[in-house]
């Protein structure tokens, strides 16, 4: 029986761009947790970052694995925070100042942005979905030395500039990776580190089996996950290597792909409850 839902965001439980998940997930999450089924999300997104899109409704995010499994959250507590290496985000950030149209990005907290490279004006639209609470653009010498445990890049103009960039900088920075999330970004993240090893965390403090675990997500950030999980699924709109990774499919972030899956959950979960004995979700009966 499914006892913990875990949901990336951008592009999978909330269309990329979408300012606030729907109405009908918010509703499937709660339907979920009233059948004692908890909800997180798993996000390269932090925990600031994920108030508005819940309509300040802590109870969705309260519980989550966050920045990539970097921050595990229980509860709204942190249980479990991983940072960055500084010489590598330094180095990493040197190259990005070299390129046009690039902006490297530190987050200080969970919500604030501190970066290099492209000016607001030529981030536009981007400037508003990364920076969050604002940032102040800071010259390469005088980068802060907080502890990072969130950094990225916005990378203007064709897809494909910062498929060549995650390469570039992936080979400079052997303990890091750069995966491509979603268009004109990169995360940066510990190498063999990822969003299994977070939930791995939650998993310990649940006491709960892999099998007791469902997982959705559409991206290259989401694949060890995706692996690792018997209950995994993939919205329609996951990239190929997350539909190949993922076991089940549901529909698109589009369609509330996730919100439709979490109903079934929750109604399996209470005609479980009515008959004694365990029944499967609608859409893993095929």
């Amino acid at each position: 029986m499914i006892k913990l839902i875990l949901s990336d965001m951008d592009n999978t439980l909330v269309p990329f761009g979408a300012e606030m998940a729907s109405q009908r997930t918010v509703d499937a999450i709660h339907a979920c947790q009233e059948q004692g089924i908890d909800f997180g999300p798993a996000s390269g997104r932090d925990r600031g970052e994920l108030s508005g899109f819940f309509g300040d409704d802590a109870s969705c995010f309260n519980t989550g694995v966050l920045v990539n499994g970097q921050k595990v959250y229980y509860l709204g507590e942190v249980v479990y925070e991983k940072t960055l290496p500084t010489d590598e985000l330094r180095r990493a950030e040197s190259i990005a100042a070299g390129v046009e149209g690039v902006a490297f990005i530190t987050y200080r907290d969970d919500n604030s942005g501190d970066w290099v490279g492209a000016t607001a004006e030529e981030l536009g639209d981007m400037y508003d979905r990364v920076f969050m609470c604002g940032g102040r653009h800071h010259a390469l010498d005088r980068m802060p030395d907080y502890p990072v445990v969130k950094a990225g890049l916005v990378v203007l103009g064709d897809n494909s500039r910062a498929v060549e960039l995650s390469k570039r900088l992936a080979e400079a920075c052997p303990s890091l990776i750069f995966p491509n999330t979603v268009h004109n970004w990169l995360d940066a993240s510990p190498k063999g580190w990822g969003k299994a090893d977070g939930i791995a965390i939650l998993q310990r403090i649940l006491g709960l089996s892999d099998e007791e675990v469902c997982v959705f997500g559409d991206a290259d950030n989401d694949l060890d996950m995706l692996g690792r999980y018997p209950n995994s699924c993939a919205v329609a709109n996951a990239n190929e290597a997350a539909t190949k990774a993922a076991h089940w499919h549901v529909g698109a972030s589009a369609d509330d792909g996730v919100a439709r899956a979490m109903e079934q959950i929750a109604a399996a979960a209470a005609q479980a409850r009515v008959t004694g004995r365990e029944v499967v979700p609608e859409f893993m009966r095929g």
